[in-house]
């Protein structure tokens, strides 16, 4: 029988397999193809044969069938791999091929067999899945993107970026709503995918036919091929593209809204091959569009909140910056005035005349309404230090009552006191907790008439100290109740408001009451039934004794060391009479009204202390301080001043002054400092 003959069964048998299939020689020339591989191809034996087969591949995919093919004839070895093969109906559709060599007895290759398998059906499933995954992760980050980012040109950028990749654009871009002169035009604000010198020749789009869909927000613009698109016939104003610009062919545009349905820009695709954009890519990015419509508006908003936020410190500073220098200009001259007292009753062997009694209750009233002013100010901004340590709630009772006794007096109050626990200890700070039941005695007073009763009170309660307040005033009215400790909220007054007040008073008590882990309530059954307040503070526990820091005792000291002293201060009043208040005690004084004058003082009076006005003209009391350091380094320094804020006593301290006094200062006080 013939080499023909032989091979005849073996092609009777492949051309009745149902897949395609064909035997080549062993250099690789194909000489069979079955039945199947013709009708699949509707191709001809004179047309397949040889190499003919490379006519039914996919031009893109024939170079790497070729190689594979190449490799396995010169290493004998067979292959298996995947690539579309084209119909008679002209689509291709993807096969898995697999080749393997036939040999004789001796081990020769005397040919080939392949066959090829439809799997197109399987690879397109798993192509959409994999694109479906990577739809996923795309629009994954795209929400990540728009429900985090509130910076506005990091947002559209990776919006426009994700975009692109979403649809396989070559380039995407956004451009943004601008007002221009002449009417509406728009503004290339992001740009993916090129450089952005690729569209430095292009001109601002406007409401031609082709834009006019997604810059007025009618809808979306999707077209295979814009070249063919009337749109841009010869007649339209932008007829083809600019020079140096992308060959678009594929061009996708959707209008990005916000929920309100203004028309913040446009997202626009293209591509340089048509067809490329599908009806689920444009499902996809009108998605994506309005995600991002939202996500622009909050990050307007946000901007707009910042400025506001911004503006708003900005307010609040200039506020504080204001507060500190009123209070400054305003205890500038309450500061002589408390001197002049001083000295009034010194010359007077102590006798207090009535004048005297109300010029120190108004002064009194002044310095305290400036003390609560700038009080509220840093409480309100969480910037209040608390020097909390053990202390007897019966030893603050005790001072807040001093505190309010010149008003009770006054008004001829009748004030009891009734401490259920006399050993009862608080981790507090004593000042700011006699601060906050001297203001509801003070407020108490401001609002029970002449004559009447108030009543304060402190027990424990389990963990608990408790302070109550009790009049029998004027009472609260339902509706001012809710609101008794907002700031600057005050009840009716008398005409004459001469207790009157700032409305501070009771929302520095509940401030200070937060601030040490406490609360405060009030009660009142309404207009002219009294009132009662209720401040509720985290107590030691009952077994606590002792332990109060030791406090210095207060008064002039009683043996007087004569001390030569450098007063400098450029309110003249204030250094005159702090002079002779000084003098009288004995104490040799140099008076200076600036640092130039300071420092001509220094080397013939030879200071050994040294009281400084901060807010000197020219040279502060700051840098007079370091001068006089420079000098004589073992003199003393006390600062005097009208700023009392906690930033202002650090500076203090960080330029070596030993105190920080706010004016007015208490004579005393200050002698107590110059004595020690």
């Amino acid at each position: 029988m013939s080499e023909l003959d032989d091979r005849e069964p073996l092609r009777l048998l492949i051309d009745s397999v149902p897949n395609l299939a064909w035997t080549a020689r062993a250099d690789g020339w194909i000489d069979f193809y079955n039945r199947r591989w013709y009708e699949y191809t509707g191709t001809t034996p004179a047309q397949m044969e040889g190499w003919g087969w490379q006519s039914v591949h996919d031009p893109a995919e024939l170079p790497r069938v070729l190689e594979r093919w190449r490799a396995s004839l010169a290493t004998g070895e067979p292959f298996e791999m995947a690539f579309p093969l084209r119909g008679a109906d002209g689509v291709f559709r993807w096969h898995l091929t697999r080749v393997v060599p036939v040999r004789d007895a001796s081990g020769q290759i005397t040919r080939w067999f392949g066959t090829n398998t439809d799997i197109d059906s399987q690879m397109r499933a798993e192509q959409t899945l994999a694109d479906a995954l990577a739809v996923t992760e795309t629009l994954n980050r795209i929400g990540a993107v728009l429900s985090e980012g509130l910076e506005l040109d990091k947002l559209i950028q990776r919006i426009t970026d994700e975009a692109t990749t979403l649809c396989r654009a070559e380039f995407g871009a956004f451009f943004y709503n601008v007002i221009a002169e002449g009417g509406e035009s728009y503004m290339l604000y992001t740009l993916s995918g090129v450089p952005r010198e690729a569209f430095s020749k292009f001109p601002m789009p406007r409401n031609t036919a082709v834009f006019a869909p997604t810059f007025s927000g009618e809808g979306v613009v999707r077209l295979d091929d814009v070249t063919k698109d009337s749109r841009f016939g010869k007649s339209a104003p932008h007829h083809g593209m600019p020079k140096g610009h992308l060959p678009v062919a594929s061009y996708l545009a959707i209008p990005v809204k916000t929920r309100a349905g203004e028309v913040v820009g446009g997202l626009f695709f293209g591509h340089s091959k048509v067809a490329v954009f599908t009806a689920r890519d444009e499902q996809l990015l009108v998605a994506v569009a309005a995600q991002a419509g939202t996500a622009i508006e909050n990050a307007r908003l946000y901007e707009v909140a910042r400025v506001a936020r911004a503006d708003a410190e900005a307010a609040s500073r200039a506020k504080d910056e204001f507060l500190a220098m009123l209070g400054h200009e305003l205890r500038n001259p309450l500061a002589p005035i408390v001197t002049a007292l001083e000295l009034m009753k010194l010359r007077g062997n102590g006798q207090r005349t009535k004048e005297h009694e109300v010029i120190e209750r108004q002064v009194t009233h002044l310095t305290r309404l400036v003390d609560d002013l700038l009080d509220i100010s840093k409480i309100t901004r969480g910037k209040v230090h608390l020097d909390k340590h053990p202390v007897r709630l019966a030893q603050i009772v005790a001072k807040a009552v001093e505190i309010a006794s010149p008003l009770f007096e006054q008004r001829r109050h009748r004030v009891t006191v009734a401490l259920v626990d006399d050993d009862l200890w608080l981790e507090a700070d004593e000042v700011r907790v006699a601060q906050v039941v001297a203001n509801l005695l003070t407020n108490a007073a401001k609002y029970t008439n002449p004559g009447g009763v108030i009543e304060i009170g402190a027990r424990r309660d389990s963990e608990a100290a408790i302070i109550e307040v009790r009049d029998n005033g004027r009472g609260i009215s339902h509706d001012l109740l809710p609101r008794v400790f907002d700031l600057f909220v005050q009840g009716p007054q008398e005409s004459d408001r001469s207790q009157g007040g700032l409305g501070i008073g009771l929302a520095l008590v509940r401030n200070l009451v937060t601030a040490h882990g406490g609360t405060v309530a009030v009660h009142s059954e309404g207009p002219d039934r009294g009132s009662q307040f209720v401040v509720r503070l985290p107590a030691l526990p009952a077994s606590y004794r002792g332990g109060a820091r030791a406090r210095e005792p207060s008064g002039l000291h009683p043996q007087v060391l004569v001390r030569r002293i450098l007063l400098v201060d450029d309110n003249e009043d204030a250094a005159m009479l702090m002079a002779d208040f000084l003098k009288m005690r004995g104490h040799e004084v140099e008076v200076a009204h600036d640092a130039a004058s300071a420092l001509d003082r220094l080397a013939q009076f030879a200071p050994e202390i040294a009281v400084l006005d901060i807010g000197l003209p020219v040279v502060d009391g700051y840098e007079l301080s370091v001068r006089i350091r420079e000098r004589m380094a073992t003199v003393r320094m006390l600062a005097v001043t009208g700023y009392g804020q906690d930033h202002d006593r650090a500076r203090s301290e960080a330029a070596g002054f030993e105190r920080h006094f706010v004016k007015p200062v208490e004579p005393a006080e200050l002698i107590a400092a110059i004595e020690s």
